[in-house]
């Protein structure tokens, strides 16, 4: 027997040294080399009178000391007929395997998962530009890699089917369902809250960041998730998706000809509920008089300003923004129009108005959302402590003061209460 497998032979025969092997184990897991100390306390007495003994102190003593010195048990080993091994090697050889820092198991992991995703890039050459962004290792594809990690088969089928989506992309409107359908044979295989879902707007968003950038802003809410599909002609839902408007004209080209529809409610003073599937193949929207559009967030608001003003240019957003909504004034943008924007005086209606004045900065001007207006909206409700963490986020020098206004109050207001000013602001 050589004196290696007689030493793992000499601490296996007593549990006691088991239970310190352990310990020592986790320190070398933890710091990477022999050394470190146990807290006595985490051993029985008989474990104590096993290690003092080896050490040639009675257990009561070893106790005292509060921590055991792993350093300590390396120099009494040292003292032995086993002296010219290494502790390390006798730890290996009892455990039955290299035992390795953390940090290292983390490098080597990390180097494992790289070449996987190398591997599987090489195989993918269309959707080069996406695994140089995974390889960079960036926390927006974090949970890529754990997918990477946990099922590596399934990450190869995923990066098959999206390598074939890019090259398939639409080149008109396509509902996201058939899309599905058409690339997997599922029409439920791009839905955004699972995995292949998440995969292709990661894929998309990784094409839509500026060059300039590492990290990939991922869309969370359904606006930012729709608006990301759109860009590439991919839509959740076209008919559901709706906003209302009136005194509003579109053009299906750029030849000058009206949409009649839309001339027709334009003449009549008739509201539309325009659903994202008639948006998209419009060219141009515009008011049918002058060069301004009053936004307001409530339908009944919307409602009460048409009663006493039928051909005011008006959008109602009905609550948080749909896309339908976004391409509107996408649309009215690109024909330099003034927005005036009005919403609710509570944390959501502040974002909203800061989400509007970030996207169309030259072209949104907020239509009585100041302090003044927020307290003669005398402001009842009270707000949540969880929407009053949304205060927060108001970083825009416009809505500040409204913000601290709102968080010292703890009262939300209404654009109801406004009602017959904003009437008298679009009658002028």
């Amino acid at each position: 027997m050589d004196l290696l497998t007689e030493a793992v032979n000499f601490f296996k025969s007593n549990k006691s040294y088991h239970v310190l092997f352990n310990h020592i184990r986790k320190k070398y897991e933890s710091l990477g080399r022999i050394g470190g100390t146990i807290p006595t306390s985490l051993f029985s007495q008989t474990d104590l009178g096993a290690i003092g003994a080896f050490l040639g102190m009675p257990a009561d003593k070893v106790a005292a000391k509060e921590t055991l010195s792993i350093l300590l048990f390396e120099e009494k080993l040292k003292q032995t007929k086993f002296a010219s091994i290494p502790l390390k090697k006798i730890l290996d050889t009892y455990f039955g395997e290299e035992i390795i820092s953390k940090k290292q198991r983390k490098q080597e992991k990390a180097l494992y998962l790289k070449e996987r995703v190398q591997a599987t890039k090489a195989l993918h050459p269309s959707i080069t530009f996406w695994f140089d962004h995974l390889l960079e290792r960036t926390r927006d594809s974090g949970w890529i890699y754990r997918l990477v990690e946990m099922d590596y088969k399934t990450f190869e089928e995923w990066a098959l089917i999206l390598a074939r989506s890019w090259t398939s992309l639409p080149n008109k409107p396509e509902r996201l369902p058939l899309f599905a359908q058409r690339i997997t044979g599922n029409p439920h295989a791009f839905d955004v809250n699972e995995d292949g879902g998440k995969l292709l707007l990661h894929l998309l968003a990784v094409d839509m960041r500026k060059d300039s950038e590492s990290v990939v802003s991922m869309p969370t809410g359904t606006e930012g998730i729709n608006y990301l599909l759109a860009k590439y002609d991919l839509y959740r839902d076209d008919v559901l998706n709706f906003v209302t408007c009136a005194g509003l004209l579109a053009e299906v080209d750029n030849n000058g000809g009206v949409h009649p529809v839309w001339l027709a409610a334009s003449d009549m003073n008739t509201v539309l509920n325009m659903p994202l599937r008639e948006i998209t193949t419009l060219k141009r929207i515009y008011p049918h008089k002058g060069s301004h559009v009053w936004l307001v967030e409530n339908a009944g608001v919307c409602s009460a300003i048409l009663d006493e003003v039928p051909s005011v240019p008006i959008i109602s957003t009905n609550g948080q923004f749909k896309l339908a909504a976004l391409q509107v004034m996408d649309r009215l943008v690109k024909e330099d129009c003034v927005l005036h924007y009005a919403g609710d005086f509570d944390p959501e209606g502040l974002l909203m108005a800061q989400r509007l004045l970030g996207r169309y900065p030259d072209h949104v001007q907020l239509w009585r959302m100041d302090v003044e207006h927020y307290q003669q909206s005398e402001p009842r409700k009270s707000i949540g402590q969880d929407s009053l963490e949304k205060l927060r986020n108001i970083t825009d020098s416009t809505l500040r003061d409204i913000a601290d206004e709102m968080r010292m109050t703890q009262k939300a207001g209404y654009q109801e209460a406004l009602v017959e000013q904003l009437v008298a602001d679009v009658k002028i």
